[in-house]
């Protein structure tokens, strides 16, 4: 995973046109009203609330940033051996190699007619994917990691979904079907066969890196929360004081991960936590790796990345007067008997998808862009 300990490098710029895009929508946001834009907001501040894995200095960032590190603890008497999800993640991401390994025509067999939103995907020249969301719907070599793994993670968003609903003052936010939590259900856990698929996914990248160049444009998550780890640097998060993108990765000084804020638990916290932008960057070769000697093939310098996003249980109805406390403030925007998963379309209907083929995605991107400016929105990726 994704582990340095360089010093942080400075705020990186990707090509001028996609970070112009990105922060002319952060300048628009900011003139909107307190519920969005933090700086100005003046309801009660958050409650204190103890993230799990996520250091008490870097725990600010999540509301704020949308964006934090989950930290995972350094092996003692009392953990001799990696943390549970620590120990998924490294079986998982050899698992990935060995199937990213295999022939194109092997993996294509894992495409469906669902694109990015279920099984095996190629962007040339950026990234080839894969979408897995029930064990049935996974390659035999991926199952048993791929499951520890969800398990795991699914298990940690949803303990972090309590806290969060702590924090915002949500009573009985800690219990299981309680706050945040009842937004979960059955997406915690991964689901054996198709006809229990959830609206939950975990996707395995495998991205280009031979070249420095942007490999996922900026864009921020549409769920509840996300959780990324890499085995290499690559992912640049939104700095909102410097305005520029930030390779938090670089900072890792021992095995770490990242939680982002998405666009549903922006909605359900009415603003109280923003939606965290991000992008993946490959940074090319290292000196070492482009001083190879001519008379030997060098081995492509690929970055894997193990991405779960937790998305609300389509089922289930929601009613933002159940989330609304002295902390949140009146929503602006009620929220009332629309099933968390049409309250999912209207969403992602409001953004492009940055995992479709570049020709596609930009088609997606004017239609977007056409019909906020049609109702006067400003639009986003």
């Amino acid at each position: 995973m994704a582990v340095s300990t360089d010093s942080p490098a400075s705020p990186a710029h990707d090509t001028p046109p996609l970070w112009s895009r990105f922060k002319a929508r952060l300048r628009a946001s900011s003139k909107s009203k307190s519920t969005t834009n933090p700086q100005f907001d003046t309801r009660p501040p958050l409650l204190p609330s103890l993230l799990p894995l996520v250091r008490d200095e870097h725990a600010p960032n999540l509301p704020f940033q949308g964006w934090t590190t989950v930290t995972f603890p350094p092996p003692s008497p009392a953990l001799p051996t990696p943390h549970p999800l620590q120990r998924a993640s490294e079986e998982l991401f050899e698992a990935s190699r060995a199937f990213f390994a295999l022939p194109f025509s092997e993996k294509e067999v894992w495409k469906t007619k669902l694109g990015s939103e279920e099984g095996w995907s190629r962007i040339e020249g950026e990234k080839e994917f894969i979408t897995l969301r029930t064990v049935e719907g996974t390659p035999e070599v991926l199952k048993a990691a791929a499951r520890a793994y969800w398990n795991a993670a699914g298990g940690l968003l949803d303990q972090s979904l309590g806290r969060i609903g702590e924090s915002l003052g949500l009573q009985g936010a800690a219990a299981e079907e309680g706050g945040l939590r009842r937004y979960v259900g059955p997406c915690k856990k991964f689901q054996e066969r198709d006809g229990e698929k959830t609206a939950t996914m975990l996707r395995l990248f495998r991205y280009e890196g031979d070249e420095r160049k942007v490999v996922a444009e900026p864009h921020s998550d549409l769920g509840l929360l996300s959780l990324v780890i890499g085995d290499t640097p690559g992912l640049e998060v939104w700095d909102i004081h410097t305005q520029c993108f930030f390779p938090v990765e670089k900072t890792y000084d021992r095995p770490a991960a990242s939680l982002l804020v998405g666009r549903q638990l922006e909605r359900l916290s009415n603003y109280r936590y923003r939606a965290g932008g991000h992008q993946v960057k490959a940074y090319g070769r290292t000196e070492a790796q482009a001083s190879t000697s001519p008379s030997r093939q060098p081995l492509p310098n690929y970055r894997y990345s193990i991405v779960f996003v937790l998305r609300a249980h389509e089922s289930v109805i929601v009613d933002t007067d159940m989330l609304t406390t002295q902390i949140t403030g009146k929503f602006e925007k009620p929220i009332k008997e629309v099933t968390a998963g049409r309250f999912y379309e209207q969403i992602r209907n409001a953004h492009f998808n940055i995992n479709i083929n570049v020709e596609e995605r930009e088609e997606q991107r004017k239609r977007v862009a056409a019909k906020k400016a049609a109702e006067g929105v400003n639009g986003s990726g």
